[in-house]
């Protein structure tokens, strides 16, 4: 097991908290997908069967956990994203074409709905989180909180969405806005308060908040101080368990000047310390450190499908400002086809066996999490 995810035990009271307020609440079906996201997926979970998965692939299930982009539309030109960077046209993912594919997983339980685009850009985004909560699936997406208004906060309470990832990289004005080029610190900080007083009022625990920081050149030295910002934002807010996930920048040639090849220990040990102090949660990226071979590799039992319906092994790939390429090399397109015949397909056990022999499959080449190590 990865045993960064031991760190989501130490976090077992809030999440049976969340089940039985799940259960209370009548959503019976949801407190399952819950309960199943905190035992088998990575992102809210502790990937409990990845081992076997790695020692067995052929023993994997049809994927029941799955990532989904809304859109590829961004008011946003932030420093640190190949959206900035694209040459590629805007395109939502329409409505019709989101039940086609979610059609094709019909024991779905967990879903991410965040891509190179902001969700609340495509007019129906909330209408898809509508759908996939009216089938109790477990929900949770990354968001700037730039366009979530209190009005928009209240319906997010309201279906008891399970998880938002805030993006938010910086603790002062002037370093964020050299991040998030667009956007305005003071306005996000203040829609994540509304946000939280919503939760206060209505005595909601979902949806949880935790907090994602991508290190690079301009807030490397403000990394311990970001835990002092999330624990000021989240006090009084019940059960609020809440985590910070630092990220190493996913480099690619547009990005290189401002990435940070190396954390400090003194950053890292004063980041831990405030962290025990308040009582929060600390994990750290996978592609902070890449010291794995792909034959350790399990994350394509998520995968992630683009706006455009081509299906990829995983969101890793992403941010390397190549998308072309992972248009030409995509599983295939699940708007042309159907995913459960290529699941059982000899392409796939290709795909799969050239991860045991730890390479990289022509879908994988720009992974930023595993690394193919020199023959000695």
């Amino acid at each position: 097991m990865d045993t960064r995810r031991l760190r989501f035990i130490s976090m077992m009271y809030s999440r049976l908290r969340n089940i039985m307020y799940l259960i209370r609440c009548g959503k019976l079906k949801n407190a399952y997908s819950y309960l199943w996201s905190c035992v088998l997926t990575r992102d809210s979970g502790i990937a409990l069967l990845d081992s076997l998965w790695r020692l067995f692939p052929g023993l994997t299930p049809y994927p029941e956990a799955i990532e989904i982009e809304p859109t590829t539309k961004c008011h946003l030109k932030c420093s640190i994203c190949e959206h900035t960077f694209w040459r590629e046209t805007p395109r939502d993912l329409s409505y019709n074409d989101f039940l086609k594919i979610i059609g094709q997983f019909p024991h779905l339980k967990w879903i991410g709905t965040t891509g190179i685009g902001s969700g609340f850009l495509n007019k129906d985004f909330l209408k898809m989180l509508r759908y996939l909560k009216s089938r109790g699936v477990y929900i949770e997406f990354f968001d700037s909180f730039d366009l979530i208004t209190p009005e928009i906060s209240e319906e997010l309470v309201g279906l008891k969405i399970d998880k938002i990832w805030l993006s938010c990289e910086a603790t002062t004005a002037a370093t964020y806005n050299k991040i998030k080029v667009g956007a305005d610190f003071d306005k996000t900080i203040s829609h994540v308060r509304a946000f939280l007083d919503i939760k206060k009022k209505r005595k909601a625990l979902l949806p949880e908040l935790w907090f994602h920081f991508i290190i690079n050149k301009h807030n490397v030295n403000e990394m311990a101080d970001y835990v002092d910002l999330v624990a000021k934002l989240v006090k009084g807010v019940p059960n609020a368990a809440t985590l910070v996930f630092y990220s190493s920048l996913m480099e690619f040639k547009d990005v290189l000047p401002i990435k940070v090849w190396n954390v400090p220990e003194s950053m890292r040990s004063d980041v831990y310390r405030r962290a025990h102090a308040h009582g929060i949660y600390i994990n750290w990226n996978e592609n902070i450190a890449r010291e794995q071979s792909p034959k350790y590799c399990t994350k394509w039992t998520e995968p992630f499908i683009l706006s455009s319906g081509h299906i990829q092994p995983c969101c890793v790939i992403n941010e390397a400002n190549d998308r072309q390429h992972q248009r030409d090399y995509a599983y295939m397109n699940v708007l042309e086809g159907d995913f459960k015949e290529y699941w059982r397909s000899p392409q796939f056990k290709s795909f799969l066996k050239t991860l045991g022999q730890g390479r990289f499959p022509d879908a994988c080449v720009n992974c930023k999490v595993y690394t193919v190590k020199p023959c000695k």
